[in-house]
């Protein structure tokens, strides 16, 4: 089911791109996602917490590894046909598990398009990536 065998020097590309895009996304909507979960520059700067960076990096491994088995398994390839494959699990499992978690912790629709639209972006971008290199 699950297989190793994978390009893995297309693997870490997506892994690091995956990381730079949401450093990217989430650099310029600092101001309105720090605004829309109540947090200030002083506060997050004071933080000093690694762990959501650990998450993320961990995330940013595994997503491409995910993808690149079920697209194997759906015998998916080329870049555009990954691009999609990555949309379409972002509709399928990101997308609206975001949409039901934004609505019961009673945040706004513009968090949501923030929060999820950088998984949309990495998920079309890991996609694209794959299924070029495959």
């Amino acid at each position: 089911m699950i297989t190793f065998d994978h390009n893995w020097l297309a693997l870490i590309v997506a892994a690091v791109v995956n990381m730079a895009i949401g450093a990217g996304w989430y650099g310029f909507f600092a101001e309105p996602w720090m605004e829309g979960n109540g947090f200030t520059r002083e506060q997050i700067e004071a933080d000093g917490d690694n762990t959501p960076y650990i998450f993320a990096v961990a995330n940013s491994l595994v997503m491409p590894f995910v993808l690149s088995n079920v697209m194997n398994w759906a015998g998916v390839s080329g870049l555009v046909n990954g691009l999609l494959l990555g949309l379409l699990m972002w509709v399928g499992f990101t997308a609206l598990t975001f949409a039901s978690n934004h609505a019961f912790e009673s945040r706004s629709f513009k968090m949501w398009g923030i929060n999820a639209g950088m998984y949309m972006v990495g998920l079309m971008v890991i996609g694209a990536i794959l299924g070029a290199w495959q």
